[in-house]
């Protein structure tokens, strides 16, 4: 993104995400008085709000303070920075009149018009050196008065959690703006549009009727697709702008439309051949997932719930207890043997919030639930109570990705996970079978399965034997309380503000210019015959990085890496390989594998990231 410019981000969120959204607002767009401005007057136990608006940047375009001359003085190192410079601007001299929309974005047929479009506009061509309008920069304010007005229909529970944990929010940005003050400082202001999905006036606008089975994502993302030359028009963006919420992540194989249906039977198991989340056609960075398990998609995340956390040991108590991971009755479906060997050595809570209807429907009580505390529905306060008295959060194998385990953790719970005899994934599992994604599931929540010891122990829950040996070594470990910085209230607010203001899709950036640094890239080829380019990276502690793609998909590189006597084209995910360059840039991938036997021999530009912050590299701030 360059200086002077509005922003617009288009977030069509889920519930789930909907919390640590909301605060795009306090940590981005806010504007006050000073940095950090004194609200006595707030009263943050409550929901007394008052209106705030503020009035949209207005561009004031002044080409007269600027002679041809200057409009025509480029710096020296223009050649390495801007190599196409030169020849867009000779283009443009002829061509402004082709589109209109070039006359919308200011350009009149001067020198500098034409200077200001290919600087300011698009990044083509260095800055001139006067400003053409003053940049606007962002402020923090720690007003939740600020917040609260933007969101005046959403639901009771989500305002309570906003006022749960605005105190941590607050404590996390002045953590952030102490130890990450030049990523912070001089942030461009934004304006960001977050189009909540499922609290759209469905009867009025008919957003999930028009979409199909994909809520109102296909309706909204149409009006953002008109085609046109110019990269946006009037201040608003094309469809680059947007970025779409995604849990479970999304392939290239089924963001590309036409792929997936010449190749859906590959793609797919028996239980469908639908593409009902996927075909959006946007670069796959403009997918925000929940957690960091797509080196294709971009990593957004959450917060996790720290608010009333007892930091000290556990209490002391003559019997140790678990709480089981199912908040209903299906998701205990087929758990009888695991429950029956926790009974063994542990008490038992429980949360389900649907048992007594299903005892009413069944008439009879279910005999997993002998010696089984049920507390029903509990709110965050209670929940965060129960866990601190709870030694093993306890996983049935469903929900998959979900964030209960991260808040167990926080409260020093162990985190028994289900491992899974087979990896699911949508050829396999039912839940997962229209999900836009080959991604395999080894458990429950693979990300908590690489933390490990002492917070968690990844178990086949249907292994007797295993299961006895977890759930005693679970009872003897007493971890602290422990929450990842990238899921902490400052590593999101460091993670968004280097995200909304580095991460640049719309543009052609020279390559001295872009971010993550090209500087920062590192290439290595996949070893083995079914290897993906984030198995290699992941192999050297690297991820790979898409952005990366454009730069490799070389022919002279690849001649140098595999000797090729000459080189061909394919629109395929593992291009580049071997000898062959990527024709369709919708389908560079990280995530996909060669078929097995194949002689594929991928080549994958990797790179490295900040502990517990997957999506930003050390040199990245």
């Amino acid at each position: 993104m360059r200086r002077r410019r509005r922003v617009l981000a288009l977030l069509f969120i889920f519930s789930a995400f909907f919390t640590p959204l909301g605060f795009f607002y306090f940590t981005i767009a806010n504007e006050s008085r000073s940095r950090y401005s004194d609200d006595s007057e707030e009263n943050n136990g409550g929901y007394q709000t008052m209106e705030v608006s503020e009035p949209p940047e207005t561009i004031h375009v002044d080409f007269k303070k600027f002679s041809k001359d200057e409009c025509s003085n480029f710096p020296p190192n223009m050649t390495r920075d801007y190599p196409e410079c030169e020849s867009k601007m000779r283009w443009i001299r002829n061509g402004w009149k082709t589109h209109h929309c070039y006359a919308e974005n200011y350009v009149d047929g001067s020198e500098c018009s034409f200077r200001y479009y290919l600087s300011q506009v698009e990044s083509y061509c260095p800055f001139m050196e006067k400003n053409t309008h003053k940049k606007s920069l962002a402020k923090i304010s720690p007003s939740i008065r600020r917040l609260l007005p933007i969101f005046d229909t959403i639901p009771i529970y989500m305002k309570t959690r906003i006022n749960r944990l605005w105190k941590k929010w607050k404590e996390g940005a002045h953590e952030v703006m102490e130890k990450y003050s030049d990523s912070m400082n001089n942030r461009k202001k934004l304006n960001v549009l977050v189009f909540v999905g499922f609290l759209a006036n469905e009867k009025t606008l008919k957003l999930a009727k028009k979409s199909d089975h994909g809520g109102p994502l296909g309706d909204v993302v149409h009006k953002y697709m008109s085609r046109g030359p110019c990269q946006y028009v009037n201040g608003s963006r094309q469809q680059c702008r947007i970025r779409l919420l995604d849990s479970f992540g999304t392939h290239a194989e089924f963001t590309n439309k036409s792929y997936f249906l010449k190749n859906k039977r590959d793609l797919s198991g028996p239980i469908s051949q639908r593409n009902p989340w996927g075909g959006h056609g946007l670069d796959l960075r403009q997918h925000w997932t929940f957690y960091p398990h797509s080196d294709d998609n971009t990593f957004l995340g959450f917060v996790v719930d720290t608010e009333g956390v007892i930091s000290e040991e556990k209490e002391k108590r003559s019997y140790p207890s678990a709480l089981v991971y199912g908040k209903e009755m299906y998701m205990w479906d087929n758990a009888q043997k695991p429950i029956r060997i926790l009974k063994k050595f542990v008490n038992i809570y429980a949360t389900v919030a649907d048992l007594k209807e299903f005892e009413r429907r069944e008439n009879n009580g279910s005999s997993i639930f002998n010696d089984v505390q049920n507390y029903g529905f509990l709110n965050s306060d209670e929940i965060s109570t129960l866990l601190d008295k709870t030694n093993i959060f306890f996983g049935l194998g469903f929900p998959l990705e979900g964030p209960a385990p991260l808040e167990a953790m926080a409260h020093g719970a162990v985190f028994i996970n289900a491992k899974f005899k087979e990896p699911k994934s949508r050829k396999n599992y039912r839940f997962l079978a229209e999900k836009p994604t080959l991604r395999e599931w080894t458990s429950q929540n693979p990300y908590m399965e690489k933390i490990g010891e002492p917070h968690v122990i990844t178990v086949d829950i249907d292994d007797e034997e295993a299961l006895e040996a977890a759930i005693k070594r679970a009872i003897q470990l007493k971890p602290e309380p422990f929450v990842p910085f990238e899921f902490s209230p400052a590593g999101m607010l460091l993670r968004v503000a280097l995200l909304l203001e580095k991460q640049d899709i719309c543009d052609k950036i020279a390559v001295s210019k872009r971010w993550p640094p090209v500087d920062q890239m590192r290439i290595f080829r996949t070893v083995n015959p079914e290897d993906s380019c984030e198995i290699a990276c992941h192999s050297q502690n690297l991820l790979c990085e898409p952005s990366y793609f454009p730069i490799i998909n070389s022919s002279p590189l690849l001649t140098r890496e595999f000797s090729c006597p000459s080189t061909s084209a394919d629109a395929s995910p593992l291009a580049p390989f071997n000898c062959t360059t990527q024709s369709s840039a919708s389908l560079f991938s990280c995530a996909s594998r060669p078929p097995p036997l194949s002689d594929i021999i991928r080549i994958c530009p990797c790179r490295d990231y900040i502990p517990q912050q997957h999506a930003i590299c050390t040199k990245c701030l």
